[in-house]
């Protein structure tokens, strides 16, 4: 099961169990409305910690696409410095 799918599930679990709250809020004990509030907070925590980790990886994968960028120009200025180099040896 990959993360978007996991994220699907709980957050179809997190929708049942708010209306489950909504709707039968008379007929449901006070003790198990409050269990049912806790576990919406706690699927609500676990959806924040995969968009958390989510954006942290997506923000790891782009620092290093910019570093590996950056690494391309200096590498592609010392061969141009090399290079001149080379030419200014040569007309010598």
């Amino acid at each position: 099961m990959t993360l978007t799918e996991i994220k699907r599930v709980l957050e179809k679990r997190k929708y049942n169990l708010i209306s489950t709250l909504e709707n039968g809020r008379e007929e449901i004990d006070l003790s198990r409305q409050h269990q049912i509030y806790g576990a919406i907070k706690e699927i609500q925590n676990i959806l924040k910690t995969i968009d958390y980790h989510h954006e942290e990886e997506m923000r790891n994968n782009f620092n290093l696409e910019l570093s590996q960028e950056q690494e391309n120009t200096v590498l592609q200025k010392i061969s141009l410095k090399f290079k001149k180099s080379i030419r200014t040896n040569i007309e010598e």
